[in-house]
């Protein structure tokens, strides 16, 4: 016999709620059931499925007067009472990837006491331990099997409460050292657990001062209303943490997230490997200053758009290089609170590029610069001097008599003492100064932005101190000296060719009046071609 007191608000409420969460628990199975495959798929559904027998079960009892109806209902809710705080469990640790400890022997482990009992719950008309004194009572607008709980009720009921705490603290857990969206996931999920659990509280301990009716699958109803927000609102199932563990954490390249604060909240392990350090260490810590200097050296951190940069990193005692690409991670209300970091390393394919150039721009015996970067560095400081109305100068020098060295210890002699004669020509010049190889022993030095040719002759001078220490020729000692020749911009000329000509005849007036020395150009002093016979 069917009683449906329509009058009553609360009662209609009351069978409205199951009916909603059953049907909210019947359209997420089918939703979820196409996305199975997906780690913790598997125990949300099971979670689904008790709360429909759960409801079930309770629209049965609530909706019919007859004890036996009722009594056979609760066999059908029992199904869905005992096995939801396991599946709720399994599926925290699943959705956590606290998993590990989950086998087919941990999971029948877990579930003996639930399916002791049901068993005992389908046969409570022989034993006393689920139930006893069971007889109907009116409650308000609710007609009520009442019953005293037997001892194994207890034992079910303490249980449940033991995994459902283990369940939050699981998932509790992970609101510590989760990214954002992840963390909102977390909460909704909370409390699609909590609700439930308090209501199940409030009931068997008769905590309301209303009809005491057990409204816990009722409030299955704001699980629903959770979920169907973690799914419109929140991509649950589509970004869970399964995905970023298969995907993310998988990635050759380094991923960091860091939040407005520049803290580092979540990394992969290519990242912990890129820095160093361990998860304690980085979780919560702010992103490392040489990070920092180098990403903001050409861009705002806070910039709100994508941007791409490279740096270069220490990295197990190595210089590694890094293409790191910053994508802001913005609010409904597109305001940055985050950002995510992907570090691709591309130090091969640098050092492969690095090789080329030192192929193509620098001398292979002595790692100077050579002809070729030497005129595009004279050509952009000419450019900049004119600007800015400064002076440069050019230096050309060569090694007095390098034939009798070649000539006395070998060849491998000679290159020897061109590899030093190039550390000392480069410890006496500034970093902004170039030096050059043009070949054989001839050498060239650029010395941008002096304020007068005494400037160059000093520098001249300090090169020819140098030389007074031996030089290693074949095991012995040898000393070298070297003739050098200044042109001044603009005094001289306005052009590197003019400029390197007049150097070129100044060095070979010293050659030719004497050698081991230097001489800033003079009108006058006659060509290169006059003088080389009469030198070397």
């Amino acid at each position: 016999m069917l009683n449906f007191p329509v009058d009553n608000v609360v009662y209609i409420a009351f069978i409205a709620s199951l009916c909603v969460g059953m049907a909210i628990s019947l359209f997420f199975i089918g939703y979820i059931w196409q996305r199975r495959h997906i780690r913790g798929a598997l125990p949300l559904l099971g979670i689904l499925f008790a709360i429909v027998f759960w409801s079930l079960g309770y629209i049965i009892e609530y909706t019919h007067s007859a004890l036996d109806i009722k009594l056979f209902s609760w066999n059908i809710s029992y199904l869905g009472i005992v096995t939801l705080p396991v599946m709720l469990l399994l599926f925290a640790a699943r959705y956590t990837r606290q998993d590990a400890w989950i086998k087919p022997s941990t999971i029948a482990a877990l579930l003996v006491i639930p399916l002791i009992t049901i068993v005992l719950q389908w046969t409570k008309g022989s034993h006393d331990l689920m139930y006893y004194n069971i007889h109907l009572i009116i409650d308000g607008p609710f007609l009520l099997a009442e019953k005293e709980h037997g001892a194994w009720f207890w034992v079910q009921a303490f249980y449940s409460y033991m995994v459902l705490v283990t369940s939050l603290a699981i998932l509790s857990s992970r609101l510590f050292r989760a990214p954002r969206l992840l963390i909102d996931q977390v909460i909704y999920l909370i409390i699609a657990t909590v609700v439930p659990v308090i209501a199940n509280v409030i009931y068997i301990f008769n905590l309301a001062p209303i009809a005491h009716a057990d409204w816990t699958p009722s409030a299955f109803a704001v699980t629903g209303v959770c979920l169907t927000l973690l799914i419109t609102r929140h991509h649950f199932m589509d970004i869970l943490p399964v995905a970023r563990e298969s995907a993310i954490e998988l990635m050759q390249e380094g991923f960091l997230v860091i939040d407005s604060e520049q803290r580092m909240v979540d990394f992969n392990r290519a990242m912990q490997d890129i820095l160093g350090l361990t998860r304690q260490q980085m979780l919560g810590s702010p992103l490392p200053d040489q990070i920092v200097k180098q990403l903001s050296r050409y861009h705002n951190p806070d910039e709100p758009d994508q941007y791409m940069t490279d740096i270069a990193l220490d990295v197990a005692q190595k210089l590694h290089y890094y293409s790191v690409t910053v994508s802001p991670l913005k609010t409904g209300r597109r305001r940055v609170n985050g950002h995510m970091l992907v570090f691709h390393d591309f130090t091969e394919r640098k050092l492969m590029e690095d090789a080329v150039k030192n192929i193509a721009y620098y001398d292979h015996l002595t790692g100077l610069p050579n002809r070729v970067l030497f005129n595009d560095r004279a050509a952009v400081a000419i450019e900049e001097a004119g600007r800015y109305q400064r002076k440069l100068a050019v230096m050309v020098m060569d090694i007095d008599k390098f034939k009798d060295i070649n000539d006395n210890y070998g060849h491998d002699a000679g290159d020897r003492a061109l590899q030093e004669l190039a550390a000392r020509l480069s410890e006496a010049v500034r970093k902004i100064d170039t030096v050059c190889r043009l070949g054989g022993d001839e050498f060239v030095i650029l010395l941008p932005e002096i304020s007068a040719e005494q400037s160059a002759e000093y520098v001249a001078q300090r090169i020819s101190d140098s030389l007074m220490r031996p030089f290693t020729c074949d095991e012995t000692e040898c000393y070298i000296t070297i003739s050098i020749g200044i042109a001044i911009y603009p005094d001289d000329a306005a052009d590197l060719k003019t400029l390197i000509k007049y150097g070129d005849m100044a060095m070979y007036h010293v050659k030719h009046t004497g050698r081991n020395g230097f001489a800033r150009y003079r009108p006058g002093m006659g060509t290169s071609g006059q003088t080389a016979q009469e030198s070397d």
